[in-house]
């Protein structure tokens, strides 16, 4: 399911409240390079993004993590099961008497990142809409800073994939005419989604039909 808003104009504002977009205001506003590092002019650093993601995304990448630990895990079992049952000359014999137990560590590995990468992830995704600018951050072992000046947004798509319909959460899409200008918003509330979404498009005609 997604919903798409055309952006051919200028900016927007707006600020997540309880489900809500309302105006912030993001003080030592950065250059309006899109893609630019978390920076502002001269180089001091700014702050961190004012709105965290939904506490529920953390629930929606353990279940992401859980799938794919669970489905490498599997296939370290047969691989276990056949190097052992092989028993190939070439290999040490510690290798195929103890393979039995890659797939508990892997299991085990597993488990861990995906519990550690969950929380770190929810501790890094955050993001702001001021008066001219969308401010996100994301990642995890490395981060990613993106400044979208709203005058150059051209299009702002709202998806939805099935475990994000299962737990109420919707991804913004903020499109440029530059991929790297681009920014996705991931882990939001579905209403605050929404609300981004029309809010961007709202503003951005008004201030389209101001400058005709």
């Amino acid at each position: 399911m997604s919903h798409q808003s055309d952006v051919n104009g200028d900016g927007t504002d707006g600020r997540e409240t309880a489900g809500s977009v309302r105006p912030a205001v993001l003080s030592g506003a950065p250059s309006h390079d899109p893609g630019r590092p978390g920076t502002r002019s001269g180089g001091v650093p700014l702050r961190d993004p004012a709105h965290p993601v939904s506490r529920r995304a953390i629930t929606l990448w353990l279940l992401e993590g859980a799938i794919w630990s669970v489905v490498l895990t599997a296939g370290s079992y047969f691989m276990a099961g056949w190097i052992g049952g092989a028993r190939w000359s070439w290999l040490p014999g510690w290798v195929p008497d103890n393979i039995g137990l890659l797939p508990w560590v892997l299991g085990a590995f597993f488990a861990v990142l995906t519990v550690t990468e969950s929380l770190w992830r929810y501790a890094t995704h955050r993001w702001e809409l001021t008066g001219d600018v969308v401010y996100a951050r994301s990642g995890w072992i490395s981060r990613d800073w993106v400044f979208v000046p709203v005058s150059r947004i051209q299009t702002v798509d709202k998806a939805q994939g099935w475990m994000e319909r299962m737990l109420g959460l919707a991804t913004v899409e903020i499109r440029t005419a530059s991929h790297a200008g681009s920014s996705t918003i991931k882990g939001l509330d579905y209403r605050v989604a929404a609300g981004l979404a029309d809010e961007l498009a709202r503003r951005a005609e008004e201030l389209r039909d101001d400058a005709t």
